[in-house]
């Protein structure tokens, strides 16, 4: 083992990572911050030094992993059709959540009572609908019956397809036989099917 004294933000990162594995291995309530000490190859008073909790610990992490998420959905290209465009925004999701098993059960299958980490789960959901309603916003004219303002709208919108796509990773994290790609079409269907409806074809 090299001797090179790691600075305090590689320091973060080994903590960060050894504490990744540790909640995924016995989830956040059965975790513990001397068990995260030991798996970093830190004294728990050193842990401490950098996180003053476990919720604060969990919640670092778990606001990289939104941030892994949100930031890879953002750089994807444009799409032609409105239809292209959800579907490729779904597919890179479930994509990423794939890829991705710790952040995965972090932000869709496991809901810690912690305040702190509630607080994280809060906001990262509101960053989930802010670009969601980014991309309802680049829908062509919809022949809404509700009398909105069309931003309204998006957000309304955003927030419900944001609850269908919790809803649907959540259930695939319990039902691992069904292949991504029917994830995918299923979770794309079901939210094209309401909005295909309301494309006003002249838009």
């Amino acid at each position: 083992m090299s001797g090179k004294r790691l600075s305090r933000e590689e320091r973060r990162e080994r903590i960060l990572a050894a504490a990744a594995r540790v909640f995924a291995a016995s989830g956040y309530d059965a975790a513990g911050m001397r068990e995260v000490a030991t798996a970093a190859g830190i004294s728990t008073p050193v842990l401490y030094d950098h996180f003053r909790s476990k919720a604060a610990l969990y919640a670092g992490l778990l606001e990289s992993e939104v941030d892994s998420l949100l930031a890879g959905w953002a750089e994807l290209p444009p799409s032609g059709t409105a239809e292209e465009l959800l579907r490729g925004r779904v597919a890179a999701i479930f994509a990423w959540m794939e890829t991705n098993e710790r952040g995965w059960r972090m932000i869709f299958a496991e809901t810690p009572s912690d305040e702190a980490v509630a607080e994280v789960h809060r906001r990262g959901q509101a960053r989930a609908t802010g670009q969601l309603t980014e991309v309802f916003a680049r829908v062509p004219g919809l022949a809404l019956t509700a009398d909105l303002p069309r931003d309204r709208a998006n957000e309304a919108l955003a927030e419900a397809a944001k609850s269908a796509l919790n809803a649907i990773a959540t259930w695939w994290w319990s039902n691992r036989d069904i292949p991504r790609e029917q994830v995918v079409a299923l979770t794309a269907d079901l939210l094209w099917r309401g909005l295909g409806n309301l494309i006003q074809e002249d838009a």
